[in-house]
């Protein structure tokens, strides 16, 4: 009994590493890298006091559950016929406001569910004739959002910042990729290089994507994301020390960091860019991404040093203990990654 007891203390570390990726993976629901999307609503003035509006729905909102936009009463709303768009579904309407003298620039407008709050993020853009595009990220908790007269710095640093640390956090793929990293790395000062190499890597084509400098397909991004996460599955499972991963980290995280910030940037570009606001939204939304990062690996990092600890308490030693069971953590990320790559794969070689 001593000895079994004794045995289920030295392997709690690498307990304790497979269970982060499996909660991982079940957050995912393995269909989905990205079932986190936001509430999508694009306001466009085309003519004075004439609005599109382009709503773009997740496919986690039921049919039943279909939400309205409400437009400040002096408002005349002409919805269109809900259509299925890629991985969403998407409505338009127009909305005339003749009575509005200042049109709606500082009126409220409203998001409301027909039966339950999902309890989605709300990404709205208005783009007015006079230009300045306006862009604000609602919780959950907020269905009403009152137009600013004009954007400023301010309020771009914080709606930018809040969507970057969404878009990381709705991201499981990246979120994945970034664990990949830490199992790898192992210790501090591997885990500081590669980090900081794939943060680097990821902002420098994140911010070449996002101003149109170099424009890549989407699909094939998401399934080369999907498959960088594989490699890195692949190298964990490998009992190899001397495997290219293990060896050349910071190689890997940049290179594989180049292709993770093109997805970074799609996110980016769907919200869309204030045009005399251009440089904080980049530089706040790359931030936001960033401080949802370092949370994760902070909490990741706790707990493998909390595990360690432990270990180190009661059998001297660490090492044995995670690899034993660093095979298995390698096949809990690989199978996800395996699953995401073909149905991503499908998605643009067979529409």
């Amino acid at each position: 009994m001593k000895l079994f007891a004794n045995k289920l203390v030295r392997h709690r570390s690498s307990f304790c590493l497979l269970t982060i990726f499996v909660l991982l993976v079940a957050v995912s629901k393995i269909a989905s890298a990205h079932d986190a999307r936001p509430l999508s609503v694009f306001i466009v003035e085309q003519e004075p006091h004439i609005y599109r509006i382009d709503l773009r729905m997740p496919p986690s909102v039921d049919a039943a559950n279909r939400p309205e936009i409400s437009f400040p009463e002096g408002c005349m709303v002409h919805s269109g016929v809900v259509r299925e768009a890629t991985d969403a579904f998407a409505q338009t309407a127009i909305a005339a406001c003749p009575a509005l003298q200042d049109g709606i620039e500082g009126q409220r407008i409203g998001v409301h569910y027909t039966l339950y709050n999902p309890s989605l993020s709300t990404l709205l853009r208005f783009s007015p004739l006079s230009g300045g595009t306006r862009t604000a990220v609602l919780p959950p908790d907020q269905s009403e959002w009152q137009v600013p007269p004009a954007a400023n710095w301010k309020t771009v640093a914080h709606d930018y910042l809040l969507l970057g640390i969404q878009h990381i956090w709705g991201g499981i793929d990246h979120l994945l990729f970034v664990a990949g990293l830490l199992l790898l790395a192992r210790t501090p000062r591997r885990i500081v290089t590669a980090v900081t190499g794939f943060t680097l890597a990821h902002s420098i084509t994140l911010s070449l994507s996002a101003l149109g400098i170099v424009r890549l397909p989407i699909p094939p991004i998401e399934a080369g994301i999907a498959l960088s996460i594989l490699f890195l599955a692949r190298e964990i499972a490998r009992p190899d020390n001397e495997s290219l991963a293990r060896r050349y980290p910071l190689a890997i995280s940049c290179f594989f960091g180049l292709l993770h910030g093109f997805g970074f940037a799609a996110a980016l570009r769907e919200a869309g860019l204030p045009q005399n606001e251009i440089a904080a939204a980049l530089l706040f939304f790359n931030a936001g991404v960033e401080v949802g990062q370092l949370v994760f690996i902070a909490v990741v990092f706790v707990l493998m040093t909390i595990a360690a600890g432990l270990v180190m308490r009661k059998a001297g030693t660490l090492s044995p203990s995670i690899s034993s069971l660093e095979g298995l953590c390698g096949y809990a990320l690989g199978v996800p990654a395996a699953f995401w790559f073909i149905a991503r794969v499908q998605m643009f070689w067979f529409r």
